[in-house]
């Protein structure tokens, strides 16, 4: 109707129903409001974080969505064990990322482990901002985080393996 806007919970999808979207989407109708135009909320580029154990956190698209949209996704993972960080905390985890073959845009970042919520923002960047991997592996990860398994993944996407096989 026009005249009236609504945000969070009383959206259909594709809105999350998370409390970060429903800020973003209340962004959107201020915004609105004000007489600016907002960019819409972009749903494929809100994280997604369940907060168990381990933890989960996504954003962007699976591989079988990437695949059902046609693209042809390349896919690199790596155990969140393979780095110091992870041995110390031993707990088992992964990051997973699926880009465009051919070295082209991050389509999506998955993660699983202990604190991946906390990493969960930088995946939101490089999918928002159609990063290529090479743009990612020159960007230099702290020693020693759970951080560092983003950035080799990256770097193996990008053809600069570094600890993986």
């Amino acid at each position: 109707m026009p005249g009236i806007h609504v945000v969070g919970d009383l959206l259909p999808p594709p809105s999350l129903g998370l409390a970060h979207t429903s800020f973003a989407e209340g962004q959107v109708v201020a915004e609105t409001l004000a007489g600016l135009r907002p960019t819409p909320v972009d749903y494929t580029a809100v994280p997604r974080v369940t907060y168990s154990s381990p933890q989960t956190a996504t954003v962007g698209l699976t591989e079988a969505q990437a695949r059902a949209l046609g693209h042809e996704p390349a896919v690199r993972a790596m155990p969140l064990t393979a780095l110091a960080k992870g041995m110390v905390h031993g707990r088992g985890g992964m990051v997973k990322v699926v880009a465009e073959a051919g070295g082209g845009r991050v389509l999506g970042v998955h993660l699983v482990g202990p604190q991946v919520s906390e990493l969960i923002a930088e995946a939101q960047l490089i999918v928002g901002w159609d990063a290529e991997p090479a743009d990612v592996a020159r960007h230099v990860h702290p020693h020693p985080t759970l951080s560092e398994a983003v950035g080799e993944v990256f770097l193996t996407l990008a053809g600069r393996r570094l600890h993986q096989r």
